[in-house]
């Protein structure tokens, strides 16, 4: 089975979405479309009758909130109906008082147990259920602690996540790592999603994934909070 990035040439590109059950990278350096992903992402996911969890560590959960909102009228009706959960990680830290009885909040991006511990805690509540998660960013888990310490955090989640049959999207900050660190967080995907910024141009290249049309770099544009793929591909070639 596969699950729908709700781009739709990305899910051609990607033979019609992503695994289920799968953890993927989206892996980009800031205001080129990462958010993009992320959030036609979720919203593909509460259309075919999933939960969604966002783990947040970047911005806070009412703010998410407003942009979901913005995408999809339909969005304060899936939270109503209890399909929509936060974690929180961001709110605390910068001492924002938040209150809202769809969020877990955690008090730092160093406390990952607490982080691990709430999103079982979520995903426990709807056990059988479909989900998806996103996760954004491991950037700034990286920041505050070391990259050995949230690989191994990053090596039990994205194993908890597969089990209790969630589909994840994590990202990462383009140009913010080592290459060693990047490789090592690669490792633990099952699939990467990579933009770049090349001259004038915007591009995405898609690795593992499962079966995909090209693998090579596809040019794509960006157009408010959209993200439309404009290179060909065809036959695993890019025209």
């Amino acid at each position: 089975m596969l699950a729908k990035t709700g781009i739709d040439r990305l899910d051609e590109l990607l033979k019609g979405g992503i695994p289920v059950k799968s953890n993927v990278l989206v892996y980009a350096p800031p205001f080129i479309g990462r958010e993009i992903i992320l959030k036609r992402f979720a919203l593909s996911g509460l259309e075919e009758g999933n939960d969604v969890l966002f783990v947040l560590t970047d911005k806070s959960f009412a703010d998410m909130r407003e942009e979901m909102i913005k995408l999809d009228k339909k969005y304060e009706k899936y939270e109503e109906e209890g399909r929509v959960r936060y974690i929180d990680v961001y709110s605390t830290s910068v001492e924002l008082k938040e209150e809202s009885k769809w969020a877990i909040f955690v008090d730092s991006p160093i406390n990952r147990e607490r982080i691990a511990s709430s999103i079982i805690q979520i995903l426990k509540e709807k056990e059988g259920n479909n989900h998806r998660i996103v996760f954004d960013s491991i950037s700034t888990l990286i920041v505050y602690s070391d990259a050995k310490a949230v690989f191994r955090f990053l090596q039990v989640l994205s194993g908890i996540c597969k089990r209790m049959n969630a589909t994840s999207m994590f990202s990462m900050t383009r140009g913010m790592h080592e290459e060693i660190e990047v490789q090592t967080i690669k490792h633990l995907m099952d699939g990467v999603i990579e933009l770049k910024e090349e001259g004038a141009r915007f591009q995405l290249r898609v690795q593992g994934c499962g079966e995909v049309i090209s693998r090579h770099w596809i040019d794509y544009v960006l157009e408010g909070e959209e993200l439309r793929l404009t290179g060909a591909f065809r036959m695993g070639r890019v025209a």
